[in-house]
């Protein structure tokens, strides 16, 4: 008959599994909530930082720079974050990055100096950017080979999903007073506290991502120019509509709400239509799907002017226009991962993050001057032929071996 210290001993080890296997997936749902808390206060700070700027008197192009500089500060920031995650480890590093954002609307709160929103802009963009990249390569690190698709998926979808909620909270708080500063602090403070109490499990070890090079974006160009465009022009577009569809909407008559909410439902044309046309994709052809995804976004950019008086017309061509700006990006990822291996892989795909990055930068300030210059329909306009432009960048001829596979 076992004695009672046999059956102690049995039981240790299978205890032993269950607090692994309880800590193994409080990891996964504990970063999918940090992706979420961000992905919530990215939707949330664009339009938020446009209608408050706008309520001070500040000029367009000054707003748009405000939008800019959001996104100026990963590529500062980006090199160093492999460094970071070792010296600080993920769990703190991230930690780190909701407690500065915090601590950038706290001083807006504060000090509300044109100045403090600017420097708390430019930080937390730093911090939101960041957290998308460290947030991604600690929920790649956890998860195992089995899951790792299925989660990874899910994740772009809360990721869209909560940053389509973004607005719709702000057209609750409004964007005067202390209120929509305070609640874009709670879920800072929230992300802080969750990013701390995730606890590496025995015998996991977090993955690392490879880091580009000094001439990855000149590589990239070199290797798949078309793809590198396409980021590049979304990233224009997309940070444009984000920050100025709201500006756009109020030119329009439209309440605060009115306007937040056409930013709500470009989002939810990101969350929704990247997954049909990934479907699309699959079946007809990526580079097929993405140069009819770059016709739909030139053709829906265009119609805003035609609908703009038309309720029940402006939020469908919205919503097709945030599908299709979003789409661009995503099919140039699934053509990477089709076509590029290795190192090439690491480069293409660098430099594909980095050209994002620098269209996010340079698109929302030239488009909003343009509105200030010659009016609100600027915006689409300017969206409109930067995607013609790509458009001539994908058909034209003599495009080289790799790109041409993607079809």
């Amino acid at each position: 008959m076992p004695s009672q210290d046999t059956k102690s001993a049995a039981a240790k080890p299978a205890a032993s599994k269950s607090t692994v296997a309880r800590t193994r997936y409080w990891r996964v749902a504990g970063i999918l909530l940090l992706i979420g808390i961000e992905a919530l206060l990215f939707g949330y700070s664009y339009p938020f930082f446009s209608l408050a700027l706008e309520k001070k008197g500040i000029a367009t192009w000054l707003i748009g720079l405000n939008a800019s500089i959001a996104g100026a500060g990963i590529l500062i920031f980006g090199p160093f974050v492999p460094w970071l995650i070792d010296r600080m480890g993920l769990r703190l590093l991230v930690a780190a990055q909701f407690a500065l954002s915090l601590a950038s609307f706290a001083a807006i709160l504060v000090f509300d100096d044109i100045v403090v929103w600017f420097v708390a802009r430019f930080v937390m963009g730093t911090c939101f950017s960041a957290l998308w990249t460290t947030t991604e390569i600690w929920l790649n690190g956890v998860v195992d080979d089995k899951n790792r698709g299925r989660i990874v998926g899910a994740s772009g979808t809360l990721y869209a999903a909560c940053q389509f909620m973004g607005p719709l909270l702000l057209s609750g708080t409004g964007s005067t007073g202390s209120l929509p500063l305070v609640a874009a602090m709670v879920p800072l403070a929230i992300g802080v506290a969750v990013a701390l109490s995730i606890r590496s499990a025995v015998g996991e070890v977090e993955d690392e991502e490879e880091s580009g090079n000094a001439h990855t974006l000149r590589m990239s160009l070199t290797l798949a120019g078309s793809l590198i465009a396409a980021a590049f022009l979304t990233g224009i577009g997309e940070t444009a509509m984000q920050s100025l569809l709201p500006l756009y909407g109020l030119a329009h008559g439209l309440t605060d709400a009115g306007a937040s909410r056409l930013v709500a439902v470009f989002s939810l044309g990101e969350a929704v239509l990247i997954v049909a046309l990934g479907w699309f994709a699959d079946r007809h052809g990526r580079r097929l799907t993405l140069i009819g995804c770059a016709v739909l976004a030139v053709v829906s950019t265009l119609a805003f002017p035609l609908v703009i008086d038309r309720t029940f017309l402006l939020e469908p061509v919205i919503f097709l226009a945030g599908g299709t700006v979003s789409g661009l990006y995503t099919l140039g990822i699934v053509l990477i991962g089709q076509d590029y291996r290795g190192q090439r892989l690491a480069v293409v795909s660098t430099g594909f993050a980095m050209a994002y990055s620098a269209g996010s930068v340079i698109g929302s300030t030239p488009i909003g001057l343009l509105m200030d210059l010659f009016g609100a329909e600027a915006l689409p306009f300017s969206v409109a032929a930067g995607f013609i432009a790509l458009l001539l960048f994908l058909v034209r001829p003599g495009r080289k071996p790799a790109e041409a596979s993607a079809e």
